[in-house]
């Protein structure tokens, strides 16, 4: 999807432009899947450097046969699905960034698996979000996922990637923000992966714990904000005690059914569409509480284990169409056609981060530059501390809704006139 005229069609059509003439679609991705295969095989034996330069190399490598902008930033604004990449202003700074802060990880070496595919899920989510190239860019991802996986000695098969688990985490990641279906997409693909980290999972990939039997004790009826408060409470020291747990079971070669056990409730309480996320669910399937066995001696994994179940048995009274209508509306961003999740993400940043981060980062640099001048022009008016204050607020204020649309920074800021301000006369005529 375009939301732009863009010139990288044929006039009058909806095929790209290529340097085979092809005008049909259909021909035109066939070759494009042929060329970029023989061109991939060359690509896995091949070191790009690890930063948007080297990214564009990449792409230019895969796809320069074929396309005359191959390696080069896209200049139109485009989207799938239900929502829109970032827009096409912001996305050389936003490819610096995502370079940028896989160095400051070291480029993800030397980290132990399940960290290493957590933080590639996230890079590749940035990296899906920005879209730099016209087309082309699944291909590009993969195989940057490829080589960092090589270089980090957690390698993974290209030809494994689950296409159709790709396009629920790409669609889900863009959307959301949450990169967590990329990261067991991209593990289940390892070379090596032993039992990767999935959970068992229902209608629109929701995660359900292990089977086991109905829990015994006293059940209590918790209203859903009631139990996402305990979510809330239990839930970070619930992932620690699963891992904890696993690692035990292994090292102490407990049968492979309580390992694998184990595994499945790791990867549930890890999920993106995990117990806080069925909260929402059943929330929006107009349930307002559920049943769960609490006691006070339970730790944090056996509270969110019982929560869990208490969940899981509420959606599985629902009709799973239904379910699955409502995780997909869910998924469906409330935005105006012209914003993008992404542009979204990134002002909601540029506001939250202190100057100090926003100079640090080339996304926000031209802004910060840009609430300089505005400074400097409310102080050589003659304004005090508190209206300087004010127009920097009010600048800022702009500059993020101008994020959110993808337009300059500067656009509709009128930094004003150099002269000193002068205060109004007193209002001679009015009564004291």
């Amino acid at each position: 999807m375009t939301t732009d005229h863009d010139p990288t069609f044929y006039p009058g059509s909806t095929t790209l432009q290529n340097r085979l003439e092809l005008r049909d679609e259909r021909a035109l991705a066939q070759a494009e899947r042929l060329l970029t295969h023989a061109r991939g095989h060359e690509a896995a034996r091949m070191t790009f450097s690890p930063d948007a330069d080297g990214y564009r190399a990449r792409h230019k490598h895969l796809f320069g046969d074929l396309y005359d902008w191959a390696g080069q930033d896209r200049t139109v604004n485009i989207g799938e699905t239900g929502g829109l990449f970032t827009h096409a202003p912001y996305v050389a700074g936003a490819l610096s960034a995502a370079f940028q802060d896989l160095a400051r990880h070291d480029r993800l070496q030397g980290l132990a698996p399940e960290d290493f595919f957590d933080r590639l899920g996230h890079h590749l989510g940035e990296l899906h979000a920005i879209h730099p190239f016209r087309a082309g860019n699944a291909r590009t991802l993969r195989h940057h996922a490829a080589q960092l996986a090589r270089d980090a000695g957690h390698p993974i098969r290209i030809a494994s990637i689950d296409k159709q688990a790709w396009g629920e985490a790409s669609r889900h990641g863009l959307l959301t923000g949450d990169h967590r279906l990329f990261s067991a997409t991209l593990a289940a693909a390892a070379v090596d992966p032993g039992a990767p980290l999935l959970p068992r999972t229902g209608p629109g990939g929701i995660a359900f714990l292990p089977p086991r039997d109905p829990p015994t004790g006293q059940r209590y009826r918790l209203p859903l904000a009631k139990v996402r408060e305990e979510l809330d409470h239990y839930l970070p020291a619930a992932r620690a005690e699963a891992a904890d747990r696993l690692k035990k079971l292994v090292q102490g070669g407990e049968a492979e059914a309580r390992i694998s056990a184990a595994r499945v409730e790791l990867a549930y309480v890890r999920h993106a569409k995990g117990p806080l996320y069925q909260t929402q669910l059943l929330s929006h399937l107009g349930q307002r509480e559920v049943d769960a066995v609490i006691t006070a001696q339970q730790t944090p994994l056996e509270r969110v284990r019982e929560i869990g179940a208490a969940l899981a048995a509420r959606i599985n009274t629902q009709q799973p169409a239904q379910v699955l209508r409502t995780v997909r509306s869910l998924e469906r961003p409330i935005l105006p056609s012209a914003q993008s999740p992404a542009q979204e993400r990134l002002a909601d940043l540029f506001l939250k981060n202190t100057p100090e981060q926003n100079k640090a980062d080339p996304r926000f640099l031209g802004a910060e530059a840009l609430l300089e001048r505005v400074q400097q022009a409310s102080r050589a008016k003659g304004d005090g501390p508190r209206l300087v204050e004010g127009a920097t607020d009010a600048a800022r204020t702009a500059i993020a809704a101008n994020m959110r649309a993808g337009r300059p920074f500067d656009e509709g800021i009128v930094l004003g006139s150099s002269k000193p301000s002068r205060r109004p006369a007193p209002d001679r005529g009015r009564s004291r």
